[in-house]
């Protein structure tokens, strides 16, 4: 059976009794980048070549090859992501399930640009227990900084057609799933200058933004992109939260606020950043305050809670613009500056070796479990940065020669950096080709507290490593090859795709070529087996030969019950899908779509939006322009920068909004979704101004919402507002055609 119930992460269940004891509660961090491939790592000098010869071009990363190499660690050089795309890898680092049981199918398409502007459909069920929770429930402080990507940190009203799990969950944020503190973007963020699109002073500030090509500018940014944190949390005293800003239903915009400061550098130096701000706050003494202890100064004596930090850094995601100084750190294999890709992955290594020193200087680092990964395969070649390098297929360099990238469940989408530091329990450094992947951090944290799953009955999808970790690191060991038990499968299902691995066989059906060109020998469809210790490139489908015949039907089976039971979990478990009464499962549960614009690094075709100092700002009374026709209104129901306004026909007690319109504070007004604005027809500056609907929004001279008042008013002139004479032609062929203004009622 491959999904198995959660008593197998009792340590009794797969403990041998020569295991030694893990240390009481450590520190956790789980550090994990985002598509960064197998090959993007200095310390891995495993090569695979194929028909294509390619030319091996690794990043530099010193920190994480010394922490490869260290006495205190497992290269575990067959770890998995849980999916090929991020948002799935996350809800099974947090569950240790397959992702299709909490209903979340694929990515989040919220791609990029602010949290007020696009949507996250599938919201992370918080009826799931997460790892986070496990570590709040034995009294751990908890904390979730960077990539989110599960769900929406406050409620949006304004989502058309949310889906089953959306309209019972319009909110989840890490402090719904176990998280007291967190600082969290919703999506994807640049490497560098995270926010500098948030405010159009900040591009004229200091050096700029930098977007890419080894430059810092002043011209351009990429869309506002920004963290958010709890408003709840008490700074002071005992940690407390609002439990109506903890529940997915009762939460309110004011339970959390956005960064308003400018993000200046690199974002996971931001992050690391948040984090030793963190210890400081859970009482950890900084550097010089444990030397003035160390000198007998004297001080608190309060020991510090044990925690959980989960890191989910942005790099090396697509917009991945390196610094200047990493851009040209280095020539790589073909002659090159290091260039984005590359340069963006040194960027962040820095970052890791400080953590790593942060650890040891705070007093922390034996007893911390710190675990590093990725979220799934590279992505070698994006529209904003450009190829990883100069090779026909930056993929192969990439993934060392494994098959594809990510978006595909063949090796090069799923096998990814997987490393394990922990003093007080790994004294032999360990070089292991043990199967394993994030669907085991849950499983592993239980059996060290020596705790139960609340939801035993429940399908699960990893397993313990304590007695692997315990065991090879009380000895070491230099080419570990143990196998995972068959009872364990690994286990995956993308978008039609699905894989299950036991040890060195994998079973795949209906691959996909992912996010990078079809290599030769791709498949697209059917179901294939390969024998990967014989070929680590799946190049030869073995499912045919009469020799395998009896291990291909049995694998066909397993895999055939892993899949139909992802419904019956989202169903009956998370029930984060409808139940269906007396009709057969369906593997087939819709996503719902969002606007282009919300996948693209540079957001729509338009100026960025400044970040509001909160999702609900300050507003004033609504009012209504209403057409002499009486065919609709231009109606604003909260007066502010960033507001909504909807063409709306005018009776006061009408839902039925037609066309959503957002104001920016540099004067114009954008139809939701298009390249439309409103500006003026013509451009002095004077009270009753005419207006018109066109595609050139370019002129500086536009609206802008004036807060606790009637009336718009226009950017260049404050004290003048536009009260009548709005027209919505054409920008080439402007009429008279006027609108008036009245107050809003409803």
């Amino acid at each position: 059976m491959v999904s198995l119930a959660w008593c197998l992460v009792v340590s009794s269940c797969v403990r041998s009794s020569t295991v030694m004891v893990s240390p009481h509660q450590p520190n956790v961090v789980l550090l994990m980048a985002d598509d960064q491939g197998w090959g993007d790592v200095g310390y891995n000098a495993a090569q695979y070549t194929r028909e294509n010869q390619w030319t091996p071009n690794a990043p530099r990363t010193p920190s994480l090859d010394a922490m490869a190499q260290s006495e205190s660690t497992i290269v575990f050089h067959r770890f998995y992501a849980g999916s090929a795309v991020c948002s799935p890898t996350r809800s099974a680092v947090l569950t240790g399930r397959s992702p299709d049981r909490e209903c979340i199918y694929s990515a989040e398409p919220h791609g990029w640009g602010p949290a007020w502007e696009c949507s996250n459909p599938m919201p992370f069920p918080p009826t799931t227990f997460t790892i986070a929770e496990a570590a709040a429930d034995a009294g751990y402080a908890t904390i979730h900084i960077g990539k989110y990507h599960l769900g929406e940190m406050y409620p949006k009203p304004w989502v058309q057609h949310p889906s089953f799990a959306y309209q019972k969950w319009p909110v989840s944020n890490p402090g719904m799933h176990g998280f007291e503190r967190f600082m969290s973007t919703e999506s994807s963020s640049p490497t560098s200058t995270l926010n500098c699109g948030c405010n159009p002073d900040w591009k004229l500030e200091g050096q700029g933004c930098v977007v890419g090509g080894g430059v810092w500018t002043h011209n351009v940014s990429f869309a506002c992109m920004n963290y958010w944190s709890p408003t709840d949390v008490n700074q002071s005293g005992p940690m407390t939260v609002d439990p109506k800003c903890r529940d997915p239903v009762t939460a309110t915009p004011e339970c959390v606020a956005n960064l308003t400061v400018k993000q200046t550098g690199d974002d996971s130096s931001f992050i690391v950043d948040t984090f030793e701000h963190f210890l400081q706050l859970e009482g950890h003494p900084s550097i010089a305050k444990r030397n003035s202890l160390a000198a007998g100064e004297g001080g608190d004596n309060a020991t510090p809670r044990p925690f959980l930090a989960v890191l989910w850094l942005h790099t090396v995601h697509e917009p991945h613009a390196a610094l200047p100084e990493f851009y040209h750190n280095y020539t790589d294999a073909f002659g090159d500056p290091a260039r984005d890709y590359l340069g963006s992955i040194t960027q962040m290594d820095v970052q890791v070796g400080r953590l790593r020193q942060l650890l040891r200087d705070l007093g922390i680092a034996n007893n911390t479990m710190l675990w590093y990964t990725s979220d799934n395969g590279p992505h070698p070649t994006t529209p904003t940065t450009g190829p990883r390098d100069r090779s026909p297929d930056p993929a192969y360099a990439a993934t060392r020669g494994l098959r594809q990238c990510k978006a595909s469940l063949y090796e090069g989408g799923i096998r990814v950096p997987g490393l394990l530091e922990w003093p007080a329990v790994i004294r032999r450094n360990v070089q292991t080709w043990h199967p394993a992947y994030v669907s085991d951090y849950l499983p592993t944290f239980l059996d060290v507290l020596e705790r139960t799953h609340p939801q035993p009955t429940w399908a699960a999808d990893g397993m313990s490593l304590l007695p692997l970790v315990t065991s090879l690191g009380a000895t070491g060991a230099s080419n570990d090859t143990s196998s995972r038990p068959p009872s364990h499968p690994l286990v995956f299902s993308l978008k039609g795709q699905a894989a299950l691995i036991d040890n060195s066989w994998k079973i795949l059906s209906n691959p996909q070529s992912g996010l990078c060109a079809t290599q030769p020998g791709t498949e697209s469809s059917g179901v294939h087996l390969y024998d990967l210790d014989a070929d680590p490139t799946e190049s030869v489908d073995v499912s045919a030969d009469p020799a395998n015949a009896a291990r291909f039907k049995n694998m066909s089976a397993q895999l055939t019950a892993f899949t139909a039971s992802l419904v019956v979990s989202a169903r009956t478990e998370s029930k984060c899908a409808a139940p269906v009464d007396d009709a057969p499962l369906s593997l087939s549960l819709p996503v719902q779509a969002v606007p282009s614009q919300c996948s693209t690094p540079f957001g729509p075709h338009r100026p960025p939006l400044p970040p509001p100092p909160s999702p609900a700002p300050p507003s004033g009374p609504g009012f209504q322009l209403q057409a002499p026709d009486g065919g609709g209104c231009l109606t604003a129901k909260r007066p502010a920068e960033q507001s909504n306004v909807s063409l709306l026909p005018c009776a006061p007690d009408s839902n039925s909004s037609l066309q959503e319109w957002q104001a920016s504070d540099d004067g114009k007004l954008f139809l939701a979704h298009t390249d439309l604005c409103v500006k003026p027809r013509e451009h002095t500056c004077t009270e009753g101004d005419t207006l018109w609907l066109g595609t050139d929004c370019e002129d500086p001279h536009g609206l802008t919402f004036a807060h606790g008042a009637l009336h718009l008013v226009l950017g260049c002139t404050p004290s003048l507002c536009v009260t009548s004479g709005l027209v919505t032609e054409s920008c080439a062929s402007p009429t008279t055609a006027g609108w008036s203004s009245r107050p809003l009622d409803t």
